[in-house]
């Protein structure tokens, strides 16, 4: 299936089943009911929802924590029900998922439509794949497999205008192709776009762990994603989440992020270890993925649907 060219036929599947199930993880904790009907795409909707989006901006900084999913099913219409889940940013997830650039634009715009912050978790770490992602609208970068500083020198190179880095210059359609205002004066815009553009190197490996505070050091670099499954992988104890090893090198890299005044970010496999990190003090959880969320919303409704059967027909 090519979902750069199915997200019409997605886009109703996936509105429908979103919108009928109960959602008893993340979503449900943000107490939001999803609509798809299909004339609510028009524009008094999407402005309607990114006034939505504004007072929770303004609710996040209060707290301080932002949240967000990663993205792997496909078809546009999945995020447009992100969009409408009360999450502030996606990761599209182009280093396990099987997206194309087309696809990711694609999905890239439909965030952006209903003001969904867009981020990237790239798989291909060489400097015309990083152009393009941020050509294409790409808000954040996040890096996997980081091991020392010099990559991350590499990838800020790629990923920041001067004076920070080197990225090359085209119009291109995050700036109406040279013709939005804000893009008439190059080095505003080049100022702009360094600002806008997160990078984000994952630190999910022993070596990135070593020389974490090299790597926050790195001029460019806007925070760090941890990845503590691959971590703790890494580390000799796969899986353990609640090991002294992993909470350690945990909070070792939380405390480099605080020195350093960068974001810290981190996946929750579950509202525990949400929880967990929100207590630590990071500043942003990315809560699992569109398929598990998708996967543990049916479970819980058909364990409910069983009960209530059978309750019934007693």
């Amino acid at each position: 299936m090519h979902w750069a060219h199915d997200y019409v036929e997605t886009d109703t599947f996936f509105g429908l089943l979103y919108a009928k199930i109960k959602l008893y993880t993340v979503l449900r904790c943000l107490g939001v009911h999803c609509s798809f009907r299909r004339e609510n795409r028009e524009g008094k909707l999407q402005g309607q929802l990114k006034e939505q989006r504004k007072t929770q901006v303004k609710l996040m900084k209060k707290s301080n924590i932002t949240l967000g999913t990663f993205f792997q099913l496909g078809g546009r219409g999945v995020i447009e029900c992100l969009a409408r889940g009360g999450l502030d940013y996606v990761v599209i997830d182009t280093e396990h998922g099987y997206f194309s650039e087309e696809s990711t634009e694609d999905y890239i715009i439909a965030a952006e439509n209903l003001g969904l912050l867009p981020f990237v978790r790239i798989g291909d770490l060489r400097r015309p794949y990083i152009l393009r992602m941020l050509d294409i609208g790409a808000r954040g970068l996040i890096i996997p497999q980081i091991h020392n500083a010099e990559e991350v020198r590499g990838i800020v190179s790629y990923a920041k205008f001067p004076p920070v880095g080197k990225r090359g210059f085209c119009p291109t359609r995050t700036s109406g192709w040279g013709s939005d205002e804000w893009a008439h004066d190059l080095e505003e815009y080049m100022r702009i776009c360094n600002d806008r553009v997160k990078v984000l190197p994952q630190c999910e490996t022993r070596e990135a762990l070593e020389n974490i505070d090299e790597i926050m050091s790195v001029p460019g670099v806007d925070g760090i994603f941890i990845g503590p499954y691959d971590l703790s992988i890494d580390l000799g104890i796969p899986g353990k989440m609640d090991s002294p090893v992993l909470s350690d090198a945990i909070a070792r890299i939380l405390q480099a992020c605080e020195k350093y005044g960068k974001a810290s970010y981190i996946y929750a496999g579950s509202m525990e270890a949400a929880a967990r990190w929100a207590e630590m003090g990071f500043d942003s959880i990315a809560y699992g993925m569109d398929a598990m969320v998708l996967g543990d919303s049916y479970r819980a409704l058909s364990q409910e649907f069983r009960k209530a059967v059978s309750k019934a027909v007693k």
